[in-house]
C-alpha cells in the first residue's frame, strides 16, 4: 500500500486549520449557564446590623415627652387588667418632661428592631429629681393597619440615675437607690405618607423591680407621659 505523503500533510494541514477557526468562534461567544449575583448577607436572611457610623436612612430619632405622675403600680395596671382604664389609675401631683436621642442597631425585615437611646428628664412638682438614662429598646413594627396608621410597640430595659431620692421613692422602700432599672414602655402612631413624625405614648418607669438588686431597693418613680419624636 503506497501512502501519497503530500496528500496526507495536505490533509492535515486543513483539519489544523479547521480546529483553529473553531476554537476562535468558540472564544467569542459568550459562555451559558445560570445567571448569578452576589446578595449581601443581610438580605439574605433579613437581618441588619447598623452602627452609628452609618448613615441614618430613617434609623435616627429624637423624642420629647412630658406627663403626669401615676402612684399605681406597673403592675396593677399592665397584669391585673387596667391597662386600658387609665381613670383608675391613682395620681400625685407632680409631671415630668424629658427628651432622648435614639437610634436603631439592629432589625429584622420590617418585623423588629433594637434601638439605643439615651435621655434626661426632670420631674417637678412634689418631686425635684432629674433623671439620665440609657437603654436598650425592642420593638416591635408590624401590624396590619399600618398601611392606614403606622404603629409600633416597645419595651426598655436599662438604668436611669436620679440627681436625688424624692420622698415618694422612699416611702416604697426601706433601701433606696439612685440607680435603678429603667422599664419604659411605649407605642408610637404615625401616618404612612410622612415617616418623619410619630406621636409616643410612653410610661416612663424606674425601680428596682421584685428582685431588688438596687441596694435592695424595689421601690421608684413612674409617669405615663405624651409626646413627639422625629425620625430622620
Amino acid at each position: 500500500m503506497q501512502v501519497n505523503f503530500g496528500r496526507l500533510v495536505t490533509l492535515c494541514a486543513a483539519a489544523g486549520l479547521l480546529i483553529g477557526v473553531s476554537s476562535a468562534r468558540a472564544a467569542d461567544i459568550p459562555m451559558s449557564g445560570p445567571e448569578t449575583s452576589v446578595v449581601a448577607p443581610e438580605a439574605v436572611d433579613g437581618f441588619r446590623w447598623r452602627p452609628w457610623t452609618e448613615p441614618c436612612e430613617l434609623t435616627c430619632h429624637v423624642t420629647v415627652y412630658g406627663g403626669g405622675y401615676i402612684a399605681t403600680s406597673m403592675s396593677s395596671i399592665f397584669t391585673k387588667g387596667k391597662i386600658f382604664t387609665p381613670w383608675d389609675w391613682r395620681t400625685k401631683d407632680s409631671g415630668f418632661i424629658g427628651g432622648a436621642v435614639s437610634r436603631e442597631i439592629a432589625s429584622y425585615r420590617d418585623l423588629w428592631g433594637v434601638e439605643t437611646e439615651f435621655g434626661v428628664g426632670k420631674r417637678f412638682g412634689d418631686l425635684k429629681a432629674g433623671e439620665t438614662w440609657g437603654a436598650l429598646y425592642f420593638r416591635w413594627k408590624s401590624f396590619p393597619w399600618n398601611d392606614y396608621l403606622r404603629t409600633t410597640v416597645a419595651v426598655s430595659t436599662g438604668l436611669n440615675y436620679a440627681t436625688r431620692i424624692d420622698q415618694v421613692e422612699r416611702d416604697k422602700a426601706s433601701h433606696t437607690s439612685h440607680v435603678l432599672h429603667y422599664l419604659s414602655p411605649e407605642i408610637t402612631f404615625g401616618l404612612p405618607d410622612n415617616p418623619h413624625w410619630d406621636v409616643i405614648l410612653r410610661f416612663h418607669h424606674r425601680s428596682g423591680g421584685k428582685l431588688a438588686v438596687f441596694n435592695k431597693n424595689s421601690g421608684g418613680a413612674q409617669y405615663q407621659t405624651i409626646g413627639l419624636r422625629y425620625t430622620w
